[in-house]
């Protein structure tokens, strides 16, 4: 049983692997809107440009300026087609394009700045966008737009590539985007749902007192809301802490190279999956999902960059996001829990299915961690 389960993981994962080989990425537009024109900076990664036009001449693996602009025009021929403005749903026109180079979240960045001319004074703007989307279907556009001086923010995906922004105050659509865009994350990132899968495995347990260790005793709970609500104690101690790093990562308080917040992530799911078979952790695990949900704030920080947003629209787009997540946790949790409870009582759960389950998922973390330490780049996701 314990190897058919791992089996089935690998093909999984293997699948996923194959589905998104190049990982999700975002870009990052801000416009803002006055009088008849529009000023645009559009900063797009080197990563995204190289594997859709070819960037790295050498193959090195590092994009100088130089191999930049040698492909300027090459940039603007894939770039431009794939973004339109519009004012009243009148088309604006694009004026000369400067490109310029830029470091945004420990990654490089190609940054496109030019002026769209509207030709009127607009009350509302649109955006389309579909950049890299028949590419990466992960690809996220992330918009930051001033209308009359007032700040709008979406996110903009193969299934949503356009946005409306009206000149009349509100967050609404602010909310509605980072609420989906979170859910979306938790549900896309495949070391964030193993993470959270791992801490509900074992929740329909508690461990005997003074019981440690492969054998320790485990003593199925008896009430399903009692171990449910606790279990949501512990994705909302999770989400509290990760959404106190992003915070502090998006406002540029704490900054950990991508390298290293990732590899944390992929040790945490390590030890996570590994006390689910040892038993060695001891107390509740809602302590534990804090303090490691502080190392996942710091991956969720890349999902939204370098946003650039005004206080107020931030913090709407920082809760949103948070809720969005959170919403999804739950989910998860009124998938899994059920399952567990209704096989706490049989041998199969404990001896097999949990510690199989957990030691797949051990192995796939300590590969994670070991290609993510060392910046080894063999693992496609």
């Amino acid at each position: 049983m314990m190897r058919r389960i791992l089996l089935a993981l690998v093909a999984i994962v293997g699948s996923i692997a194959q589905a998104g080989a190049h990982s999700a990425s975002s870009s990052y537009l801000r416009i803002n809107v006055h009088d008849q024109a529009m000023d645009v900076q559009w900063s797009i990664a080197l990563r995204d440009l190289d594997y859709a036009i070819g960037l790295d001449a050498n193959g090195n693996g590092a994009i100088t300026w130089g191999e930049l602009r040698q492909k300027r025009d090459a940039v603007i021929a894939y770039s431009m087609p794939r973004l339109t403005l519009t004012a009243d749903r009148t088309t604006c026109t694009t004026g000369p394009i400067t490109l310029l180079a830029d470091q945004l979240g420990g990654g490089g960045y190609a940054v496109l700045r030019f002026v769209a001319d509207c030709r009127h004074r607009p009350s509302s703007v649109e955006v389309r966008y579909g950049l890299m989307f028949d590419l990466d279907p992960m690809h996220r556009g992330l918009l930051n737009v001033v209308v009359s001086g007032i700040p709008h923010a979406a996110a903009l995906s193969p299934d949503h590539p356009e946005a409306r922004f009206d000149i009349l105050p509100g967050y609404g659509q602010t909310v509605r985007t980072f609420f989906v865009m979170g859910i979306h994350h938790l549900l896309t990132g495949i070391d964030h749902m193993l993470f959270v899968t791992m801490l509900l495995v074992p929740a329909m347990f508690r461990r005997r007192e003074n019981s440690h260790g492969i054998q320790a005793s485990l003593l199925p709970v008896s009430s399903f809301r009692g171990m449910f609500l606790e279990s949501v104690k512990v994705l909302s101690a999770f989400t509290l802490a990760h959404g106190t790093t992003l915070t502090l990562s998006v406002l540029h308080i704490v900054s950990v190279p991508e390298r290293f917040s990732e590899a944390g992530i992929a040790l945490t799911i390590l030890i996570t999956a590994s006390d689910n078979i040892f038993h060695v952790i001891p107390g509740r695990r809602w302590p534990l999902a804090f303090l490691f949900g502080l190392v996942h704030g710091l991956g969720f920080a890349t999902a939204l960059g370098p946003l650039a947003l005004p206080p107020v629209a931030l913090g709407f787009a920082l809760v949103s996001f948070n809720l969005g997540l959170e919403a999804a946790q739950v989910t998860i949790a009124a998938v899994v829990l059920p399952i567990g409870f209704a096989l706490r009582n049989t041998m199969i759960y404990p001896r097999r299915i949990m510690p199989g389950l957990s030691g797949a998922v051990a192995l796939v973390a300590m590969a994670w961690f070991t290609d993510r330490a060392f910046d080894l780049g063999l693992m496609p996701f």
